[in-house]
């Protein structure tokens, strides 16, 4: 590595960063590559935190307005879908992606402060998910009083979810 290159593995295995501001970065500082294997389990992982994110707040959103709704049954039967079809799928590929590239580099990740913080909002994402899908079952099976309280739960729901993003997003800057 080049005296002007800093590497910063105690921050983020995945990044570099040139350390002389006059460079023009785009020519001296290493480029992504693209095919790595690296690169491609966490663009899987962000790509499914967005769909798994996205739907899990569809199906709370559905599950309240059931009660209200003129066809209750149906409307939570929709979200169940949502929940069956598009949540849990798009949970397994994240957290498949997640781990797979966590463990290409155990101890890089094991040595970052911000991994424990972000791995922490995904395990309370990960109960809010679970809570959210046994309470949109029994919406669906006609406990409307099942939905009370996602609203809550869907904003917990986000809040965890943006300071992960948060957390991954900070890592990566210089």
């Amino acid at each position: 590595m080049s005296s002007r290159l800093a590497a910063k593995s105690h921050l983020d295995p995945n990044t570099t960063s040139c350390v002389d501001p006059t460079l023009d970065n785009h020519a001296t500082c290493p480029r992504v590559r693209w095919l790595s294997l690296p690169f491609a389990l966490v663009a899987a992982h962000v790509l499914a935190n967005v769909v798994w994110i996205g739907a899990l707040l569809a199906v709370a959103t559905f599950s309240i307005g059931a009660a209200g709704s003129t066809a209750p049954a149906e409307v939570a039967t929709l979200a169940r879908r949502v929940y069956l079809r598009l949540a849990v799928p798009a949970f397994v590929a994240s957290f498949t992606a997640g781990l797979a590239r966590i463990l290409l580099d155990p101890g890089a990740y094991g040595r970052m402060p911000w991994m424990h913080a972000k791995l922490t909002l995904a395990l309370a994402v990960i109960v809010l998910h679970h809570v959210i899908g046994a309470r949109v079952r029994r919406v669906a099976a006609g406990n409307a009083g099942a939905a009370r309280g996602l609203g809550t739960l869907a904003f917990a729901t986000f809040v965890c979810a943006a300071g992960a993003v948060m957390l991954g997003v900070a890592k990566s800057l210089p």
